[in-house]
């Protein structure tokens, strides 16, 4: 997990531009760990001598990435890790995380347009959204959802029938007690603890 070369040592390297290294490589020697204005970490990088050295160039602790050793062992694989804790960075990641695709506006200019294949040229799906629509997740999702319930008096609710049956015939129909309302207050009464509240006890959660 060492970076470069690069700099004077190598200056046609990907992470060089305008003659610098876009990663500011190689660090400052630091004796111990303190925090930047941006929110990460300048971590400890001693001057201690210790020197390595490939393809004719010497790496010190200046040009260590950072790295979990766990992750590396069990990935097998360079993984950059970076600890940070204040709000400034993690508002950073989420926002970066969530972005979104990339989007660009178009105009279209003619007669008549199929507007079909003008919908599948501008489309664009990134990967995340690909992966996403292939394992069939949830696109979106609606949460504190507020629907009117028919208020009413016990046993005066709303009976829809035909106007030849007979009121035996329609009392007698499966459920024709049950109203929205009423099944509103049978599904929540397992969040009663145990109170026994009827229908028409109205506690304050209810109001």
């Amino acid at each position: 997990m060492l970076h470069g070369p690069c700099g004077v040592d190598n200056p046609q390297a990907k992470c060089m531009v305008n003659g610098k290294c876009s990663k500011h490589f190689s660090k400052e020697h630091r004796e111990r760990t303190d925090w930047a204005e941006d929110s990460y970490l300048l971590y400890a990088r001693p001057d201690n001598g210790l020197v390595f050295e490939c393809n004719r160039a010497r790496f010190t602790n200046q040009y260590v990435v950072l790295y979990c050793p766990q992750l590396l062992l069990l990935f097998d694989y360079h993984i950059n890790v970076e600890i940070s804790a204040r709000l400034g960075t993690v508002k950073y990641l989420s926002k970066y995380i969530y972005k979104g695709s990339n989007r660009a506006t178009m105009e279209i200019s003619g007669g008549m347009q199929n507007e079909i294949k003008a919908y599948l040229d501008g489309h664009f799906i990134d990967p995340t959204k690909a992966c996403w629509k292939i394992f069939e997740f949830n696109m979106h999702r609606e949460s504190l959802v507020v629907q009117h319930l028919p208020i009413h008096l016990p046993n005066e609710h709303y009976v829809n029938f035909h106007v030849h049956q007979t009121v035996n015939k329609v009392l007698a129909r499966q459920n024709v007690e049950k109203t929205q309302l009423t099944t509103w207050f049978d599904y929540n009464s397992a969040y009663d603890n145990g109170l026994g509240l009827t229908y028409w006890q109205f506690p304050q959660h209810y109001t």
